[in-house]
């Protein structure tokens, strides 16, 4: 899929990850289309400060308040300890081991953030990051709610012809209720059944035979 995609880049492209994904193949993917991923690490991954290997949640055991920065992202505060080099599956990138202000700086508390734009501030890596909550959000309402994961298509064009549709239906559901896809769904549907008993309410008044109502809402 990665390899496949074609973006015009007048702008850096970021692929955001949660834990399960930055595997060096995904990553390398990433790269070789000129993208930069940003991705939650998993706190044994292996880091390498002056080259000794070390997984991250034992290596922020050494770290202390003293060698953090407060950073602000949205309305949380984070502690952030930047690293710069070497880990598992990449040679240069930066890792940042983070802990909201409110909470202990313990491993149970830590959160690992890949970037491999080393270009970027804290600010920048935490800020786009909390973006792919968003997108998490959306995709988990397209599978619940507009059966995005129920498809029978295999063909790539079919299955992006689906995607449209799913994505249409999406923004749709938001405009029509002027709040949330959820919102607007229940305004659908409700707006559908209306229809049908109206449709069925016309029909008796016309005495139109039940076979054709049937017929007509693909019941016979």
């Amino acid at each position: 899929m990665l390899s496949s995609l074609k973006v015009k880049r007048a702008q850096p492209v970021y692929v955001l990850m949660d834990s399960w994904y930055p595997s060096k193949k995904l990553i390398e993917a990433c790269l070789k289309q000129g993208f930069h991923v940003i991705a939650m690490l998993k706190t044994n991954r292996i880091l390498y400060p002056k080259g000794i290997a070390i997984q991250a949640k034992e290596f922020a055991r050494y770290i202390e308040s003293k060698d953090t920065r407060l950073v602000t992202v949205g309305n949380e505060r984070y502690r952030v300890y930047r690293y710069e080099g070497a880990l598992n599956g990449l040679d240069d990138a930066v890792v940042l081991l983070a802990w909201k202000a409110d909470q202990p700086m313990t491993p149970d508390h830590l959160h690992v953030i890949l970037s491999t734009d080393r270009e970027l501030s804290d600010e920048d890596i935490l800020r786009y990051y909390a973006q792919r909550w968003t997108i998490e959000c959306f995709f988990r309402q397209a599978k619940d709610q507009l059966k995005l994961d129920g498809y029978r298509v295999r063909h790539v064009r079919a299955v992006k012809r689906y995607w449209a549709v799913v994505q249409l239906a999406y923004v749709y559901s938001m405009f029509e209720s002027n709040s949330d896809v959820s919102d607007g769904l229940d305004l659908l549907r409700k707006r559908k059944g209306h229809s049908l008993v109206e449709f069925i309410y016309r029909a008796a008044k016309q005495n139109i035979p039940i076979d054709a109502v049937k017929k007509q809402l693909h019941v016979a």
